[in-house]
């Protein structure tokens, strides 16, 4: 099977149109519908329906694609490696972050990655981590970092290896101003107003907040960046729980708090993989410095000594 071809039946199957897939593929539609055509003749099935108006996918390309994006994941690492015989270190790793290990976490190893491969183009995509997941299982991510209890209910789960990465206190984060600053005893958390990422399941929040999870309505303001959360409590009564590397970086111009938390609220983060797919080089020393920068974090981790008062368990 011809793999210029499978490369033209994933950017059709990727981008929805004749002119997006040939454009970004190099050549006239003329020529990208003859090579759709002459796979779907290999093949014996038809892979698109086309009309004037729209092609869409068939059950047989749906049924393909992900062994089709496979093939070109392994070809395109084949030629990695074999460029890295002269050149060695080149290429791109794809990563997807969830909320809380965007930063600093992923940043930190970033940094360890670049020191050894300072060559090498890393992406990283944001946002929920079940979409993550999903972009993860049709191959456009190389890994994701992202809270292992996701990955538990994700319907892909025998689909992707979960590496668990050592955990990190968490802590609540409330400006500077705000009225649980200095209160006496445990902080009552349920009385305020929370932005945070979606919770994951089986989160141990107050039983007035899981309540309020369970009738969907928490948190108050849900957005899936720790930096907009914090862009939210610095102006305002709401309230919100970071990694504690995090909150010692935002907390040290004086204008935010950090309260800590049972030594039970942890990061959960871990690193996901396909299982089954080849991976490259520069994707297994990627993990290791995730490994290494988590690593670091837990053994750094301990609670500054002007922190507020504790809080009530908040995940």
């Amino acid at each position: 099977m011809n793999l210029t071809r499978l490369r033209h039946f994933e950017a059709l199957y990727r981008l929805g149109s004749f002119a997006r897939a040939s454009d970004e593929r190099g050549l006239t539609q003329s020529a990208l519908s003859r090579s759709i055509q002459k796979l779907e003749s290999e093949l014996g099935a038809a892979l698109f329906d086309r009309t004037t108006h729209y092609v869409r996918p068939t059950d047989d390309a749906e049924r393909l694609i992900r062994a089709a994006r496979d093939v070109i994941a392994a070809a395109s690492n084949l030629a990695d490696e074999a460029r890295g015989l002269k050149q060695p270190s080149s290429g791109t790793v794809r990563v997807g972050a969830g909320p809380y290990p965007l930063q600093p976490l992923l940043t930190d190893a970033i940094a360890r990655f670049a020191e050894a491969h300072p060559a090498v183009r890393v992406t990283v995509t944001g946002g929920p981590s079940e979409q993550l997941l999903e972009t993860l299982v049709d191959r456009r991510l190389d890994l994701v970092v992202c809270d292992r209890a996701k990955f538990a209910t994700s319907a892909h789960a025998d689909e992707v290896l979960c590496i668990p990465l050592p955990a990190e206190p968490l802590v609540l984060m409330f400006a500077a101003t705000h009225p649980l600053n200095g209160a006496p005893g445990r902080l009552n958390t349920a009385a305020w107003p929370w932005a945070l990422p979606r919770p994951a399941p089986n989160s141990n929040f107050p039983r007035a907040i899981r309540a309020r999870i369970e009738a969907g309505n928490f948190p108050d303001y849900e957005l899936d960046s720790t930096a907009a959360c914090i862009d939210m409590i610095r102006h305002g009564r709401a309230i919100t729980v970071v990694p504690q590397s995090l909150a010692r970086i935002v907390c040290a111009d004086g204008t935010l708090v950090q309260s800590p938390l049972p030594p039970s609220e942890q990061t959960r983060d871990a690193v996901h993989l396909l299982r089954n797919r080849s991976r490259s080089a520069l994707v297994a020393a990627f993990v290791a410095a995730l490994r290494a920068a988590a690593q670091a974090r837990g053994q750094n981790a301990a609670i500054p000594e002007n922190s507020a008062a504790s809080a009530e368990p908040a995940r």
